[in-house]
């Protein structure tokens, strides 16, 4: 499933492997689908782009305007370093991705990486606060209807349903 905004340049794309009790979490930023095709537990990534730090400081305005320095700023520095990165899951292993929010909106900057080097464009969405919590929100609830199915789906493989006990 997939919740974009309007435009298409930001966004997340959540897909249940029930197999597997996992989902596959991808984001979209700038218009270009971000993460691998594996699948992930992905709690700790809700959990994470719903909680993004707050910053200040002037230099985090230049959001579409200067990517790479606003990027140079948040790995510069241990105090935005820090809570700006966001592990969210496997599937990201190969992209620096940063979030934060400043005056309203949201940044969200992604970066591939190969062998420890940064490599390629940096890539950058802006989205108002609002819209960004309403669109985390809405994957996340869907995910969590899929993890609960699942968990239901063990449950009746494992216990079964109850509807053919043993009368006898």
């Amino acid at each position: 499933m997939r919740f974009l905004t309007d435009d298409g340049r930001f966004g997340l794309l959540v897909t249940p492997v029930v197999a597997s009790g996992e989902s596959r979490v991808q984001l979209v930023i700038e218009g270009r689908l971000i993460g691998g095709a594996e699948p992930s537990f992905a709690y700790g990534a809700f959990e994470e782009m719903g909680n993004l730090p707050r910053f200040s400081d002037h230099r985090f305005s230049l959001f579409s305007k200067d990517p790479d320095n606003v990027l140079a700023a948040l790995l510069s520095e241990e105090e935005f370093h820090d809570p700006a990165t966001l592990s969210l899951s496997e599937s990201f292993d190969h992209w620096l991705i940063q979030g934060y929010c400043y005056e309203g909106s949201v940044a969200m900057l992604a970066r591939p990486y190969d062998d420890g080097s940064l490599v390629g464009a940096t890539l950058i969405s802006v989205v108002g606060c609002a819209e960004y919590a309403a669109i985390v929100e809405m994957a996340r609830c869907y995910w969590a209807q899929g993890d609960a199915r699942f968990q239901s789906t063990l449950w009746q493989v494992k216990f079964g349903s109850g509807d053919d006990e043993d009368h006898a």
